[in-house]
């Protein structure tokens, strides 16, 4: 069983992982990473899918809402694997993605509206 801290072997495929234990530990979440091979491996391919800062983030609300402190890697792994990838960034979308809809011109329609009044006013007054 790994004590929190204790380097992993890089040459294994827990060596990964590494960054996840240091990251843990610098939010005070101190748990035993004594994992299967299996569990390495899902581990590792959730490291790989969304990165350190999602499993952290992710652990760190587990903690929180622990009825009591977990001390195994094992109670965060089936939220771990669970997790979506991280989203993509393709670039800027454009806001308009079409005609606009009967609100948005109901909306223009009123704004247009409600300038000819001030300028109404404005010039009558």
């Amino acid at each position: 069983m790994d004590t929190p801290g204790t380097a992993v072997d890089t040459t294994s495929g827990r060596g990964e992982v590494q960054p996840l234990i240091d990251a843990m530990g610098a939010r005070q979440m101190r748990v035993s990473w004594g994992l299967n091979p299996a569990e390495w491996l899902e581990l590792r391919d959730a490291i790989r899918r969304v990165g350190v800062p999602a499993l952290v983030d992710h652990a760190a609300r587990a903690w929180q809402a622990a009825k009591s402190t977990p001390y195994s890697a094992r109670y965060f792994l089936p939220g771990w694997t669970g997790l979506q990838d991280a989203p993509q960034y393709t670039g800027p979308r454009s806001l308009t993605a079409g005609p606009p809809s009967k609100t948005t011109e109901y909306l223009e329609d009123m704004a247009a509206i409600a300038e000819e009044l001030r300028q109404k006013k404005m010039g009558g007054a």
